[in-house]
């Protein structure tokens, strides 16, 4: 028998619960691992798997790297780099956007999700910022291959880093969740919004929008439900959405949806809404839309790439007014759902999956 490649994988978005970065990197190696291919992956982390992926060891060749404890910065450029030299690794996947700022023995694949700390910086931590405003120019040096996760990052890539252009391919992700079952939730004719709570993500807006609606509408008919989890910034709203502050205004928060929940939010909403000042994608939106649902969203280049305006409404990020008409615009419409399906092979994780796996095929030419 022909000895497995071995493919070693930033696994840190695995630590952290379910995030955009976390949702890409399960959802994928649920489906890669079960292909037909010539690799095995071992996944690295500074920090243990947070248990809502416990079912990440059943996954066929799949193994867990040994934990070792250091911050991030410090075991991305000088603890894992060691681990994969002794392991034999023949192919490092960057998921989180940074490699190690030294090229390693092998080739290099990163995940880009985003280019915030040139376009937003106003919504990252100062930590995050600067480690990304240092450490990117040394991951577009060394990567042989950046899978950016829509157009407008790609276009970003190439305006930042003219050699950057001949090593980006852009891999959408995707929407479906065909092994879950959506679980019955109390809530009913609610407007959905699912998102971290932090700065980027623009939450105060929609709810200064919606509090402003109600005073004006008081028979406005729909809740506005937050779905996500407490990230940082925004401690007001987030101690005031604890608290249950603005539950007699209609405004309710469900923190950390599993699969099964978050199915059925999706499901059972009016409409969704996605306020945020800046995405690499925007993966809620597709996953309302693969349920059939109409969007209001920020007027945002990627935002454009995703939604119609036959279908959703585009709104100034910080425009509360507007936010509020869109509400009322979009609830009074008759019919809430779209004219737009989504096709079967549209936004399908088996097909992101597929387009992965292409990319580390040729690299493990390189590597050989």
């Amino acid at each position: 028998m022909n000895r497995k490649i071995l493919i070693g994988v930033d696994a840190r978005p695995l630590a952290y619960g379910f995030t955009g970065n976390s949702r890409y990197l399960w959802e994928v190696l649920k489906i890669i691992t079960k292909l037909e291919h010539p690799f095995q992956f071992r996944l690295y982390s500074n920090k243990p798997i947070h248990k809502v992926f416990s079912e990440i060891g059943q996954l066929p060749n799949v193994e867990l790297a040994p934990i070792k404890s250091f911050l991030g910065v410090f075991w991305l450029n000088f603890i894992l780099p060691r681990q994969l030299r002794q392991d034999q690794v023949s192919i490092f996947w960057g998921t989180l956007q940074l490699l190690p700022i030294f090229p390693l023995h092998c080739p290099m694949i990163v995940n880009y999700h985003d280019v915030n700390f040139l376009s937003a910086p106003q919504t990252m931590t100062k930590l995050n910022f600067w480690q990304h405003k240092i450490l990117s120019r040394f991951t577009l040096r060394n990567a042989n291959r950046i899978l950016c996760l829509s157009k407008n990052t790609e276009k970003e890539l190439h305006e930042y880093s003219k050699q950057t252009c001949n090593k980006t391919r852009v891999v959408y992700p995707g929407a479906n969740r065909d092994n879950f079952v959506a679980k019955e939730l109390p809530y009913k004719k609610f407007i959905l919004s699912v998102g971290t709570l932090e700065p980027r993500k623009n939450l105060f807006t929609i709810v200064k929008a919606y509090l402003k609606l109600k005073e004006e509408q008081k028979g406005f008919p729909y809740s506005l439900l937050l779905a996500g989890r407490f990230g940082w910034g925004d401690k007001t709203l987030a101690e005031d959405l604890q608290n249950n502050k603005y539950t007699r205004f209609g405004i309710f928060f469900h923190e950390n949806p599993s699969e099964e929940e978050l199915l059925y939010l999706y499901k059972n909403c009016e409409f969704f809404v996605f306020p945020s000042l800046h995405e690499g994608f925007g993966l809620p939106l597709i996953e309302a839309m693969v349920e059939d649902k109409c969007c209001i969203a920020s007027d945002i280049p990627v935002f454009c790439e995703i939604l119609n305006k036959e279908d959703d409404i585009f709104v100034p990020p910080l425009d509360i007014d507007a936010w509020k008409h869109a509400f009322l615009n979009m609830a009074n419409r008759s019919i809430k759902t779209r004219t737009h399906k989504i096709k079967e092979d549209e936004w399908n994780w088996h097909t992101t999956s597929k387009q992965i796996l292409e990319e580390l095929f040729k690299l493990s030419k390189i590597s050989n």
